[in-house]
């Protein structure tokens, strides 16, 4: 097909178009029926690609960190255990700060925490809490690596 005759056809596609637009038709379904559409929509079931999900890593207390976290062991402070963890948690993990605000976001309810606060600006502040704890977690964007701040303190009741 030359370019005359390609031409010529998407012309008469969007043409064909125009009028139906401009006969008035109305869309099949109403905006009732569109809304029931949208509340009852489950998702297409599809996996979300790889590269946007961090897998699960290793735990500390009850907080879990995206695998491949590196903790810097000397100025971390981690006191008690389990449900009782305390203190201050300093890691790195060579991906988007992006990628771990979403498995910070994604990961920690399902250990009990609830989010309360978050504020994003050139870093991210998430703020957590349980009935007897307050976690706030600082995600420092970087090139290539990402700095994460994990300070954990009793709550004042």
């Amino acid at each position: 097909m030359n370019r005359k005759a390609s031409l010529l056809a998407c012309a008469s596609i969007i043409l064909a178009g125009c009028q139906g637009l401009a006969n008035g038709s109305e869309p099949a379904a109403d905006s009732a029926d569109a809304a029931q559409a949208v509340a009852t929509y489950d998702g297409t079931g599809a996996e979300p690609p790889k590269e946007l999900l961090l897998a699960l890593g290793e735990a500390v207390g009850d907080i879990r960190f995206p695998d491949a976290t590196v903790f810097d062991e000397k100025k971390s402070i981690i006191l008690g255990g389990g449900v009782n963890t305390y203190g201050k948690i300093l890691g790195t993990v060579r991906t988007d700060s992006e990628l771990v605000v979403k498995f910070f976001k994604d990961n920690m309810p399902s250990e009990g925490w609830g989010l309360i606060s978050e504020f994003q600006a050139d870093d991210t502040t998430l703020v957590y809490d349980k009935p007897s704890r307050v976690a706030v977690i600082l995600i420092e964007r970087g090139n290539r690596i990402t700095k994460m701040r994990i300070t954990v303190t009793p709550r004042n009741m």
